[in-house]
This record gives C-alpha cells, sequence and structure tokens, in this order.
C-alpha cells in the first residue's frame, strides 16, 4: 500500500480540529444536492442502525434523519470540542441519534450497524486498511461500509496539502487501493464512483 496508508498517527491531528470546532461550518462547506445524492446511494429502508464515523458538527446527521423511521444513528468523532458542537446543534433528546467521543482504532465492535459510514473523514486515518477492516467487524450480515466525499480525490489531497503541516498528508487513496482494502476485510465491493465530483466507495459484508 501506498504511504499515506500507513503513516504513524499524528499525535497534533486532534488539536487541529478541536481548534477549529466552533467555526467548522463557517470554513467548511458540503453541497446539500450532492450530500443527498450519496445518501440516495445508501437504500435506506427507515430502520437501520448507521454508525456515522468522523461525524464532525453532524453534516450527515439531518440527511439521515430525513430518511430514517425507527432507525437510530451512533456519531462518532475523536475531536470531543466537534462532538460538542454537534450536540448543541442535534441534541440527543430530540434526535434518533447517540454522540461518542471515540477513536475508532479503540471502539469495541460487535456486528450490528447496518450501515457505517466514514464522510469527509477517510484520509484522516493514519492506517486505512486497519480502519477498514476494523470497522467491517461492526457490520451486520448484508450492512454496508462506504467511503465518500463530495468532491474528486484530487481536491480533496490538494485542500489536505493546502491546510497546513498537521494534514498535510492526509490523503484519500486510489480508488483500486480502497476497493483491495475492502475485499480484504472480507468486504464485497458494489459500487465505485471516483470522477471529478464524487469519490465513493461502497462494500457489504455477505
Amino acid at each position: 500500500m501506498s504511504e499515506p496508508c500507513s503513516k504513524r498517527i499524528n499525535p497534533k491531528q486532534r488539536e487541529f480540529f478541536n481548534e477549529r470546532a466552533e467555526i467548522w461550518d463557517t470554513i467548511t462547506t458540503h453541497d446539500a444536492e450532492k450530500v443527498a445524492y450519496i445518501v440516495s446511494l445508501l437504500g435506506l429502508k427507515g430502520d437501520e442502525r448507521i454508525m456515522d464515523v468522523g461525524t464532525g458538527t453532524g453534516v450527515m446527521i439531518p440527511f439521515y434523519e430525513e430518511k430514517l423511521t425507527s432507525g437510530s444513528i451512533l456519531a462518532v468523532d475523536y475531536s470531543e470540542k466537534m462532538i460538542e458542537v454537534a450536540k448543541k446543534k442535534f441534541p440527543e433528546q430530540e434526535h434518533p441519534v447517540v454522540f461518542q467521543v471515540a477513536d475508532i482504532y479503540n471502539l469495541q465492535l460487535k456486528p450490528e450497524f447496518d450501515l457505517i459510514i466514514c464522510y469527509s473523514c477517510f484520509p484522516h486515518f493514519p492506517n486505512q486498511p486497519l480502519a477498514v477492516s476494523h470497522l467491517a467487524t461492526g457490520l451486520k450480515a448484508g450492512g454496508k461500509l462506504v467511503v465518500a466525499h463530495s468532491a474528486s480525490r484530487d481536491h480533496i489531497n490538494n485542500v489536505h496539502v493546502e491546510a497546513g503541516k498537521v494534514v498535510s498528508t492526509d490523503f484519500l487513496p486510489p480508488m483500486a487501493e480502497l476497493v483491495v482494502m475492502m475485499t480484504a476485510a472480507g468486504l464485497q465491493p458494489v459500487f465505485q464512483r471516483d470522477d471529478e465530483e464524487y469519490y465513493v466507495s461502497i462494500a457489504f459484508r455477505p
């Protein structure tokens, strides 16, 4: 695998996101139509148990919530400040979501999720193959693992290069490498889109 997939943990990465949490929604934008398109690919029926990995300030929560009837969301991020902002936006007592501050590599997972999605966060995982294999253990049979960005791989990687030293090597891998990771984790890739508008990969546990 390429170097971005195996680089060592960056101890300043969490600090980078904590420092920007309060202003994150003003310095980052997500095209609602493009995010809605990504959600449309998930085939949600309404009763799913969803893990939103790297939830940040909860960008995806209203898009899931619009589709859910009896389902629920576990929103995870290792930045406690990001979670604080997300909780203010989407109080747990008013939304079908539970927030958790955690490093995904330390999560104790069992096969209970219908969907585990990494939206706009995968480049920041220091060991991407390990992240895929670990998250895969949290899927039910038929459950989907999704890595998605509402922009191209080149655009995302360039943004990180320009964002400063702390995240300058946080890259999305070539799609072919991600497919290999998913296959190695025992998943069956079923959809890939890697173009000027999107980077989306979906695989399911047989």
